[in-house]
């Protein structure tokens, strides 16, 4: 299957905000797993699809998804990524249009022009799967359709996925209707904010502006042109690792639940890398008398003290004597010696004393801010 005249979007546009660990930072550009940025996992699910022509639809803090990104050589050199850009949307931050992913795309259709893209395919950068968009694509254009939207089925609707679509789907395997997932059921159809749409189809939107509310997105303007008949939705169902990073809750409790081999291995898998920007900094420095247990600790660090079920981020200092348990320590931050911190998110370029103690409750960790100095 030709996967050239495909542009993948990564859609920021949905991602929602984390409290103060999004304050400075999208979603998408925020730490995960100590050597990884959230966006990582959808960039390379497009890589491993075969997409080479790839944009970023930004909403707000275009600082951080720059920065991350860089020059866009660390990417292309890491994926072989054939084009990137990122998708932002001007008229919208000056309130001349919307500031929707369904403008963003529109104020950026060069792109289609430049690099002959027939099809799109949009995929949020807060739900993490491990999708192969090919089979889908496969299906998308054989069976002729005008969009395809893709969703799974989980057992846990009451507790994720609060913010995303619930999908009530026809016996022909079509779009009906979305509505919010309200937590009423434990086990539901939820999109997953994957969506393939080829570029007619998205030019026969464009001309329909004014015609439905301003403020919808892409999927809300996909229900609304169902309702009007004007065509229909096709569905995909996805199988596999699927994950909705909606709070600061869930963020720490995807990010802890990977300590698990069994939910590890189903998101990173042999068959399916997960790339990132690279850095050149050293291997972790263990000091004699450090002791770490049951974590994940990024290049760069250097251990003096005990670290046990937590995740430490690239040039993390830990003191001697000090104890990290059950913490997202996050880039260069310097714990002091003889330190205890429990139950904590600890933003960037944070110092703690010596012999300070920092407690939160494991339901809830305590998150302190980037730059503290405590």
């Amino acid at each position: 299957m030709n996967m050239k005249n495909i542009l993948g979007l990564v859609n920021c546009h949905t991602s929602p905000e984390l409290g103060p660990l999004t304050e400075s930072r999208t979603l998408a550009s925020t730490s995960f797993l100590g050597r990884y940025a959230i966006i990582d996992v959808a960039l390379s699910n497009f890589c491993n699809s075969g997409i080479e022509t790839i944009s970023i639809l930004v909403r707000d803090h275009l600082r951080s998804t720059l920065k991350h990104m860089g020059t866009n050589m660390n990417w292309v050199t890491n994926t072989k990524l054939g084009h990137q850009r990122v998708f932002y949307n001007e008229k919208g931050h000056e309130g001349l249009v919307p500031n929707t992913d369904f403008e963003n795309i529109l104020e950026n259709d060069w792109v289609l022009y430049n690099y002959d893209i027939d099809y799109i395919v949009v995929q949020s950068a807060h739900i993490m799967t491990t999708i192969d968009f090919r089979p889908i694509f496969k299906e998308h254009v054989e069976r002729g359709e005008k969009a395809t939207l893709v969703y799974t089925e989980i057992k846990n609707a009451d507790r994720s996925f609060l913010r995303e679509n619930v999908v009530d789907i026809d016996e022909d395997g079509y779009l009906k209707s979305l509505t919010p997932n309200e937590g009423v059921n434990k086990r539901a159809k939820v999109s997953i904010g994957a969506i393939i749409l080829n570029r007619e189809t998205l030019f026969q939107l464009g001309d329909r502006r004014g015609t439905f509310p301003e403020q919808y997105d892409l999927e809300q303007i996909l229900e609304w042109a169902i309702e009007k008949g004007l065509f229909r939705v096709h569905t995909a169902r996805y199988e596999g690792y699927a994950r909705c990073f909606d709070s600061l809750h869930h963020y720490v409790d995807y990010s802890f639940e990977l300590m698990k081999p069994e939910v590890r291995e189903s998101l990173f898998r042999k068959d399916w890398p997960i790339y990132t920007k690279t850095h050149d900094t050293p291997p972790a420095l263990y000091g004699k008398d450090s002791e770490v247990v049951h974590s994940f600790i990024a290049n760069g660090c250097v251990i003096e003290g005990e670290v046990r079920d937590s995740i430490l981020c690239r040039r993390v200092k830990v003191g001697k004597g000090a104890v990290i348990r059950n913490c997202v320590i996050l880039t260069n931050c310097e714990i002091g010696e003889g330190a205890v911190l429990v139950n904590v998110v600890l933003d960037k370029y944070s110092k703690i004393r010596p012999g300070a103690r920092i407690q939160g409750k494991k339901t809830g960790l305590l998150y302190l801010k980037q730059g503290a100095n405590v």
